[in-house]
């Protein structure tokens, strides 16, 4: 039995709305505020509520027809219930769950860590950081492998066979920054847990991403300013920074994802991306179709590509990422777009120091 992405009721990730869907307007990053701004309603910096619940995959099924298999045999329906006894949750079930001891903070940092299957300590691998959004804070330590698609993504069969590459995602037991841009310890905690894992695999120091959503995108840019020589590239979605103070980004490789109805996030990247341009880096910019297909989408990023720039901005037009009748907002409906295009992907893994 296998349950359908596109069945509502099939959801394991349930928030206060119910299966599948995201918060409330005002329950964190449900609202266009890129960090959940204590002022606006959002939890701020060492807020533990639980963000969300992996519920258990339990199916059940009755055969009311005949099934013919491939190789002609029947089995005619018998109106028993089957229930199943086994779950395997595909890519998730590839990630080892860790913890870190911080001694220099004294911070405990839950993590999901995927290692490439056909590992090699003698070979060199790149690895990607995903940082959750505050809507995931303090769940169970799988929370950042089903919420969405920011981790997962990159350990997908097809990801691992272009790029092999380890991907770890830190599970926060609290909000790390808000809108006040003053993170707690657990900031400086996930540079040291990327560096721990350096030393304990084979992995290309020459070779850090880091990319996050809304709370994870703030400290993506964050890290990038307090440790300008940690990543090679980084994928930012739907997340801010303040201005005066990134200046440094402009060393970066960077490819940023927003949508123009996100209040917040949208005019923070542009005040951004302004300040990176006026310190001589150069900037692609263009405006998407958030609606776009599978190959519009590549055709996007091979346009932004073939400029050659080191930092790539990319906005969703208005109107074009809520889906009709839904009742997400245009913040976090940015995220469950932005890691299903592979070429940025692509593009991110190719970058190095």
């Amino acid at each position: 039995m296998e349950l359908s992405p596109d069945d509502t009721a099939a959801a394991l990730w349930v928030t206060g709305q119910g299966s599948g869907t995201p918060p409330a307007a005002g329950s964190d990053s449900g609202s266009d505020d890129a960090g959940g701004s204590p002022g606006e309603g959002g939890p701020g910096v060492g807020d533990t509520t639980p963000g969300g619940t992996i519920v258990a995959a339990e199916a059940t099924l009755i055969q009311t027809g005949t099934v013919t298999t491939a190789h002609g045999i029947h089995y005619p329906a018998d109106g028993t219930a089957r229930t199943a006894d086994a779950v395997v949750n595909l890519i998730v079930d590839d990630f080892r769950q860790l913890s870190f001891s911080d001694p220099a903070t004294g911070q405990t940092l839950r993590y999901n860590l995927f290692v490439p299957k056909n590992y090699d300590h003698r070979k060199s691998y790149p690895m990607v950081l995903f940082m959750h959004d505050a809507s995931v804070v303090n769940v169970a330590t799988e929370g950042p492998l089903v919420q969405g698609l920011g981790a997962v993504c990159w350990a997908s069969p097809e990801d691992q066979a272009r790029h092999e590459s380890f991907v770890l995602a830190p599970e926060y037991g609290s909000v790390v920054i808000d809108d006040n841009y003053e993170p707690s310890t657990l900031f400086e905690a996930t540079a040291n847990l990327v560096r721990s894992v350096t030393h304990q695999y084979s992995i290309d120091r020459n070779r850090l991403y880091t990319t996050g959503q809304s709370m994870g995108a703030m400290m993506s840019l964050g890290l990038n300013i307090s440790y300008p020589d940690l990543f090679a590239a980084s994928f930012i979605v739907a997340g801010q920074w303040p201005q005066t103070q990134a200046a440094p980004l402009a060393r970066e490789k960077l490819w940023i994802l927003v949508s123009t109805d996100d209040t917040k996030a949208y005019p923070g990247e542009q005040a951004i991306t302004e300040v990176i341009q006026d310190q001589g880096t150069q900037v692609s910019t263009a405006l998407w179709d958030g609606m776009s297909t599978a190959a519009e989408f590549a055709a996007d990023v091979r346009s932004m590509k073939s400029q050659r720039t080191p930092v790539n901005f990319a906005a969703f037009k208005t109107g074009t990422v809520v889906p009709s009748g839904s009742t997400t907002s245009a913040h976090m409906a940015t995220w469950q777009i932005a890691y299903t295009i592979p070429g940025i992907r692509d593009w991110i893994m190719r970058q190095s120091l």
